[in-house]
């Protein structure tokens, strides 16, 4: 198979995977979990604020990759759906820091149980052979796109929280990782 022919495969099966990923693991489990009450957008928020527990409004948008006032309009939605609440930081009072309510981290836990168990399921579902490569080719993945790049690895790292931990494989690859 030529190299072309072998790209091309490669990045009609990598567009698959992301659709795939995207729609039965964010999507469907939100509209299934949160009877459309919460938006995929806002769901990412509700993540980002539960593994970085207090967020500075500013991390907030940083971390999700959206302006500051879509940051704030945001946390307002969240907010008068009783998921988040602002309030000053104790350390520096000009600051605005967004935590999770209870309803807000209860709706995080139901979601990342059912993704998990969703993505165990359709893994288990692989042969050991599959499962292996699929593991080999993702981590090869994220160190190509990470390539050594202290920004594109703080990007990763601001997304992961409290959740980054020695096994993080962009933190295997780039010694000069944050979540170090």
């Amino acid at each position: 198979m030529s190299h072309e022919s072998c790209l091309g495969d490669l990045l009609r099966v990598a567009d698959l995977f992301s659709h795939v990923i995207s729609r039965t693991l964010n999507e469907k489990l939100v509209a299934e979990i949160s009877d459309d009450h919460v938006s995929v957008a806002q769901l990412g928020a509700v993540r980002f604020i539960r593994l970085h527990c207090r967020v500075r409004m500013g991390d907030l948008a940083s971390g999700l990759m959206i302006s500051y006032p879509s940051a704030t309009n945001m946390v307002n939605r969240l907010e008068r759906q009783g998921l988040a609440i602002r309030g000053a930081n104790p350390s520096d009072h000009r600051e605005v820091e967004v935590r999770l309510t209870p309803d807000g981290m209860a709706l995080a836990d139901r979601i990342d149980k059912e993704r998990n168990a969703r993505l165990e399921t359709m893994i288990a579902s692989m042969p050991d052979h599959a499962r292996e490569s699929l593991c080999d080719g993702l981590y090869s993945f994220v160190a190509a796109a990470v390539g050594g790049s202290l920004a594109m690895a703080e990007d990763i790292c601001l997304r992961c929280g409290t959740r980054a931990g020695s096994g993080c494989p962009v933190a295997s690859l780039n010694p000069e990782a944050p979540c170090r």
